[in-house]
């Protein structure tokens, strides 16, 4: 068995024997696209069986089972999910690059990292095999921190094939402060009050900063309601009625239909339902 076969088999095995994991473990058993996808940290995924494909303004990425997604910052993509044509399923891993791991990384460079955070691509896994089956071998073993230190080579491996804005440093927008907030608590009742006082700004202020970001409030806490059920869907077989419900929404039907506009497909279509 190749160093690669060897991975996407331990991998597997890691996301159907170990739960939780620090990361996230996606199934889905039907084809679809998600509109306007925010990526909003940088994140890599391995398709373990079935396929992906990210719309990256008019250009399409396919990633295969032995490939790598990387996102190295925020982006708005469009992602479909295709099922492997023999198992009739989607599965992969979703890694979030934490921010300690990429911070502990740009210690070890001796220059200033370059290049604008965003960029999309599709990687090949061969020379990420011996850091990734690390990191999974560590996680298998209950050993956090020597996972930790196995996703820096990952990240610093990266670097070194010249995804350089993996490391630069972008500061954060007041949206994303925002949004972190709301998906720590999705089914909170919140009001403009709430957000104030966590912020420590008057409305008016927060209303200012917001428009220069072109964003509202409201706007931000649906959308990050929506994406904390999306990763529901993905990552768990809760029906849709308990999803609504996380999220905040009373009704299963009122939820579905702001799903569906939001992300250009029915909350039925997505996951492992």
């Amino acid at each position: 068995m190749t160093r690669q076969n060897q991975l996407l088999s331990r991998l597997l095995d890691l996301i159907r024997q170990h739960d939780p994991l620090p990361c996230l473990s996606l199934r889905a058993v039907h084809a679809h696209t998600i509109k306007a996808f925010e990526v909003t940290e940088p994140v890599i995924a391995l398709p373990l069986q079935g396929r992906k494909r990210v719309l990256d303004g008019d250009r399409w990425i396919s990633v295969e089972p032995g490939e790598i997604f990387l996102a190295t910052g925020p982006r708005s993509v469009d992602v479909e999910n295709i099922p492997d044509a023999q198992t009739g399923e989607y599965v992969a891993i979703g890694i979030g690059l934490d921010k300690a791991v990429l911070e502990a990384a740009r210690h070890l460079m001796r220059e200033r990292p370059k290049g604008e955070p965003g960029q999309i691509a599709s990687v090949p896994i061969g020379d990420l095999c011996e850091p990734l089956l690390a990191w999974c071998d560590a996680l298998r073993a209950g050993e956090i921190a020597m996972a930790c230190h196995a996703m820096q080579g990952v990240v610093m491996r990266l670097h070194a094939m010249g995804y350089h804005s993996l490391l630069s440093v972008s500061p954060p927008t007041l949206a994303s402060r925002i949004r972190g907030m709301v998906l720590e608590s999705p089914a909170r009742e919140w009001s403009s009050s709430d957000i104030e006082a966590a912020l420590g700004m008057s409305g008016a202020s927060l209303r200012r900063h917001l428009a220069a970001e072109g964003a509202s409030l409201r706007e931000i806490i649906v959308d990050a309601r929506l994406a904390h059920a999306l990763n529901l869907f993905y990552t768990t077989r809760l029906p849709i009625k308990a999803v609504a419900q996380r999220v905040g929404y009373a009704s299963a039907t009122s939820f579905s239909k702001r799903f569906t506009a939001r992300y250009g497909v029915e909350p039925s279509r997505v996951g492992n339902a």
